[in-house]
């Protein structure tokens, strides 16, 4: 039965709208899940958990007063701290869902444009490099490294820029006459890189002393929140100017998978599209590393969890991926403040990988079941 053209754009607008409602619901579920875990005091010297939407509303619409000076900020007591405390969770929950968001649009991105269900922005380096410039800092300054802090943006964004630029200029030569990128190529030069680098991490993390390799560790695993401007500053820009871009090219990131005849044929230059995708993906997962720790769990498997329900019309990854990205990793940081082992609270890694894990595994069943 062929359907007339005012059928088909009946059709069409139906499944726009359609679309357009799962949308809104998914931004409102992460809005919702957002001033859940915005509502909770936790008191980092003890196992006291509190839910207090009404204190901290409170404290946001004051905040919210101060920015366009309607009023002042508490000078003292227990009202500054209570003040102070809602502003500490209210950015911590916003990074966490921006750190989320960026590293499961980095994931679906990456995934993509290679071709490949296992490839993520640690492929080119990037978090080799991060690690690198964490332990280097460390190294230089021991303990005393929370005092030049700053110089660990230099490090880590440094490393990461270079060992991302070796491996691209790597397999664009390898392509040769063809004037493409050779993906196997960037694979293999990525690999040697990141195990090179790791090797010389791993050396200097031997000859730090405890007191400076546990803080290593908190800077690897996210457990040491800066909380200064500056650095909330880096993060939400660099996190925004990254995120954006994607989110606005989403229509086009079907093309990534094209190659060079293909896009010629479409009249399409899909290897622009498929740098500037890739070069955002990997500000994106530097800068998630940098200040919430090692999440690349995140960038594998909820692009797949993802596709599985909502299709592989990147349009529509995008958008849902890093609503759940962002979901899963205000979750994972709101139970990683209710649990702590020997007064130390638990890396919120542990519950990404509690959480996504047996998901990975059962979406593996599946599509071995639907291939035999």
């Amino acid at each position: 039965m062929r359907l007339s053209p005012d059928e088909m754009r009946y059709l069409w607008a139906e499944e726009r709208h359609r679309e357009q409602r799962q949308y809104v619901l998914a931004m409102l579920l992460a809005l919702l899940v957002f001033l859940l875990c915005c509502c909770f005091r936790a008191n980092a010297y003890s196992y006291e958990k509190k839910f207090v939407p009404l204190e901290y509303l409170k404290n946001y619409a004051l905040a919210l007063r101060v920015l366009f000076g309607k009023a002042v900020p508490p000078a003292s007591g227990e009202a500054r701290v209570l003040y102070l405390g809602a502003l500490s969770r209210l950015r911590s929950t916003a990074m966490a869902f921006l750190a989320g968001a960026g590293l499961s649009l980095a994931g679906a991105v990456f995934q993509n444009a290679w071709r490949n269900p296992m490839a993520s922005p640690g492929m080119l380096g990037a978090t080799a490099g991060v690690r690198l410039g964490n332990v280097l800092l460390i190294s230089m300054f021991s303990v005393s490294a929370v005092e030049h802090l700053s110089l660990r943006y230099f490090f880590c964004y440094g490393f990461s820029a270079v060992c991302v630029g070796i491996v691209l200029l790597l397999g664009k030569l390898a392509g040769g006459r063809r004037r493409e990128t050779s993906v196997l190529e960037m694979v293999m030069a990525g690999s040697v890189l990141s195990s090179g680098l790791n090797v010389v991490t791993m050396y200097l993390m031997y000859q730090l002393e405890d007191e400076a390799l546990l803080l290593y560790e908190e800077l690897s695993y996210g457990m040491y929140e800066q909380t200064d401007a500056v650095s909330t500053g880096i993060f939400f820009t660099v996190m925004l100017l990254s995120l954006i871009p994607l989110l606005l090219l989403r229509t086009r990131m079907n093309l990534l998978s094209a190659d060079r005849l293909e896009g010629s044929a479409l009249g399409i230059r899909p290897g622009v599209l498929r740098m500037i995708a890739q070069l955002c993906g990997v500000i994106l997962t530097t800068c998630a590393m940098i200040h919430c720790g090692e999440l690349g769990m995140i960038s594998l498997v909820v692009p797949h969890v993802v596709r599985r329900y909502a299709g592989a019309d990147m349009r529509r990854v995008c958008v849902f991926g890093a609503a759940a990205g962002g979901i899963l990793m205000m979750l994972a940081r709101l139970l990683g403040s209710f649990f702590q082992i020997l007064s130390e609270p638990i890396p919120v890694a542990f519950f990404i990988n509690l959480l996504l894990l047996p998901a990975f595994v059962l979406i593996l069943a599946r599509q071995r079941g639907e291939l035999t």
